[in-house]
């Protein structure tokens, strides 16, 4: 939606897909509003979030479940990205 919205940009719907169209930037060089993408269901790329600076991403966790801002460098995070 955000990068519909302001940049005319029409990302594919799953993470997987979005990362396939992503050019990958290290975890080092993140700027906000890169995708950040992680292994939650053991298998690469099946969850994606948007970096918003400071090690924080936005994301939501799950289905029903409110949109959050996590820390890339919590544990769980972190061994997944």
């Amino acid at each position: 939606y955000v990068y519909a919205h302001t940049l005319g940009l029409v990302l594919p719907r799953r993470a997987a897909e979005q990362a396939q169209a992503a050019t990958p930037v290290a975890r080092e060089e993140l700027r906000p509003g890169d995708l950040v993408f992680f292994n939650t269901m053991r298998r690469a790329f099946s969850h994606v979030g948007v970096y918003l600076g400071d090690g924080k991403f936005v994301h939501a966790p799950s289905k029903g479940d409110r949109v959050k801002v996590s820390d890339l460098n919590e544990r769980y995070w972190a061994r997944r990205y």
